[in-house]
């Protein structure tokens, strides 16, 4: 191993720049395993909850009172965008992330040491804030300093570690007490925020400020960059770049309304909002925070809470998968098969629950909610989920990114929390069979929608995509 001045350890041996890039996404997705746990909390914890008699609190939750635990997080989220869109702009994306951190470290303080459903809903509105910048900054930082040659790979690694911070959780709430699993994950934003303060503003923000030192210093610790007169030339061409988009890009404090006027901005924006409620309709988020209650639901004779880790691992199995194909895969194939093969599941898990209901002997087939929700988990980790955030960073133009990802960020929120909220309620009028038959069929229309209106954007410069888009070069 060899350090360079300022920068992190690197391998002697294998592409410097490569390296740095997966370093630096792996620093900053510890933030998106913290915030994981949090998505993972409720689903082992709501049973012992409602208990009246092993109720952590002073009194027992109600099954109102559930409800309002699983989707005051998406109320957090709604605001925590605006919030932190703001704050990505104006105190630039490396502080913003950092600031992520702090509502974390609040929900699971008030998990550890409250006594009252009130002191829940805090907490649950605590790790909406936090999820909120999460989302919206940890791929808006990820696309600013990766290579377009990786881009949707590393991208892809936000859901691998979302994925594995539920899975943690799950099995934490286990084989965990309630208050020991508090102690332990308070300690991972902590840990984010002493890894992550080593890593740099992004050079795109520094250039847009005007930064170019702090720019060319950023570049030389994001690849790895030594006084070579190669790596020289590198760095003066990414540099040459990163000058030419913020020359395009403007001031993006003074956004007016001929910045919307554009087909191609209009065409961004319109995907954008389509992408995020179809990945909130496929059911996936609402299915994870409910998981145990699923399966008993469902008629599964499986235990609730091994049937809940059981899809904990297949959907990081499928989160882990994503990262290998995402760059290998054209964008538009993987969302559409992917979609395809969500629907086919959901539609296999509302059949069972349709002939459960109907009084038809399914007891060989007690295995087969857990399989039908583990593939729609595990497919829906490879493309679908993970996709929508790195076409949304994609797409957007330089200009709106911040604005245009607060925007489509705080509507998927909205759309989360009336479908966390009403979910059990969704359940009693439509049963079982009907909601799953509902999130396939949202599930269909996003593979419709993809094939029809998303570009492909594999492989290419942001540049390329906004031509892809219906840009015209006048305006690059």
């Amino acid at each position: 191993m060899t350090k360079v001045a300022g920068a992190l350890p690197v391998a002697v041996n294998g592409d410097r720049r490569v390296f740095y890039q997966y370093l630096a996404v792996l620093y900053v997705n510890i933030i998106s395993l913290a915030q994981g746990t949090t998505f993972g909390w409720l689903s082992p914890y709501l049973p012992l909850l409602i208990s009246i008699t092993e109720s952590p609190l002073d009194a027992p939750v109600t099954d109102i009172q559930a409800t309002w635990i699983a989707s005051l997080l998406c109320v957090g989220a709604i605001f925590g965008t605006v919030l932190f869109g703001w704050s990505a702009d104006r105190f630039g994306r490396k502080v913003s992330l950092c600031g992520t951190a702090l509502p974390l470290i609040g929900f699971w303080s008030c998990v550890a040491f409250g006594r009252s459903v009130e002191i829940l809903y805090l907490a649950r509105v605590l790790a909406g804030l936090g999820a909120a910048g999460v989302f919206l900054l940890v791929p808006l930082y990820v696309t600013e300093i990766a290579e377009d040659r990786i881009r949707g790979t590393l991208g892809s690694f936000f859901i691998l570690f979302i994925n594995t911070g539920t899975l943690v959780c799950f099995i934490a709430g286990t084989y965990l007490s309630y208050h020991t699993t508090s102690y332990i994950f308070i300690f991972v934003p902590i840990v984010f925020l002493i890894c992550f303060t080593r890593l740099p503003e992004t050079p795109q923000y520094l250039v847009h400020r005007n930064n170019h030192p702090a720019a060319e210093n950023a570049l030389k610790i994001l690849r790895g960059y030594t006084a070579s007169p190669e790596h020289v030339d590198l760095m003066k061409k990414d540099m040459a770049q990163l000058i030419a988009q913020a020359a395009n890009r403007g001031d993006s404090s003074g956004l007016t309304r001929s910045d919307f006027g554009p087909f191609y901005v209009k065409k961004a924006l319109m995907i954008g909002l389509v992408l995020v409620t179809l990945n909130q309709l496929s059911g996936c988020f609402a299915l994870i925070q409910y998981a145990a209650q699923v399966f008993a639901d469902a008629g599964s004779e499986m235990d609730s809470k091994i049937s809940s880790i059981i899809v904990g691992i297949i959907q990081l199995a499928g989160s882990y998968t994503s990262t290998l194909v995402m760059d290998r895969w054209r964008r538009k194939t993987l969302y559409i098969v992917t979609a395809l093969g969500s629907c086919l599941g959901l539609t296999m898990m509302g059949v069972y629950a349709y002939l459960s209901v109907a009084k038809v002997d399914v007891s060989q087939l007690y295995w087969l909610p857990v399989a039908s929700l583990s593939f729609v988990i595990f497919i829906a980790s490879v493309g679908m989920l993970p996709l929508t955030f790195v076409i949304l960073s994609e797409i957007l133009p330089d200009k709106l990114r911040s604005f245009g990802g607060s925007l489509c960020t705080t509507f998927m929120w909205v759309v989360s929390f009336v479908i966390v909220k009403y979910f059990a309620a969704a359940i009693e009028v439509l049963g079982m069979h009907g909601s799953m038959w509902f999130f396939a069929g949202c599930c269909l229309f996003g593979a419709v929608f993809n094939g029809l209106f998303v570009p492909e954007t594999r492989g290419k410069s942001l540049d390329e995509i906004k031509l892809t888009m219906g840009c015209d070069s006048t305006d690059m």
